[in-house]
């Protein structure tokens, strides 16, 4: 989705690619999750598959591994699985990215250089710095 600037009305962006994308969706995701389990994340899949695909790591245990283990299994995985998988030398430095909220995030290129194609785009939440108590217990009211 984009946004006129003329008239402030939000526009679909065309895009050539979109089979593609969802078939690199179908094909892959079982071994993201897969992995991601394995190194102790959920991972989920959020927006449209048109041109990109959004993971979302969450932290689901508290031996989960780091941020950064975490991505570059999943872009070994997507590698093996799609053929190619990588961080474009332009964007090394500056990965992972800070987001809001103190997740990070990669993209991974499914394409040589200066092609269009799908890609994936991971964001991973931070580990809680401190448990989180449970909530108290709730009298019935009868």
């Amino acid at each position: 989705m984009s946004i006129c600037a003329r008239c402030q009305i939000r526009h679909e962006r065309p895009c050539r690619y979109t089979a593609r994308t969802r078939e690199v969706y179908r094909v892959s995701i079982a071994a993201l999750k897969h992995v991601a389990e394995r190194c102790g994340y959920a991972l989920a899949v959020h927006g449209s598959l048109k041109t990109d695909i959004d993971l979302l790591a969450v932290p689901w245990r508290e031996s989960a591994a780091s941020a950064a283990f975490l991505a570059e299994e999943l872009r070994l995985t997507l590698e093996r699985i799609i053929g190619r998988a990588e961080i474009r030398e332009h964007e090394r430095e500056r990965l992972p990215e800070q987001k809001p909220c103190g997740r990070l995030a990669w993209s991974f290129y499914l394409q040589p250089e200066g092609m269009d194609g799908p890609y994936v785009d991971l964001s991973v939440m931070p580990m809680a710095s401190a448990p989180v108590p449970a909530p108290a217990k709730r009298r019935k009211i009868r």
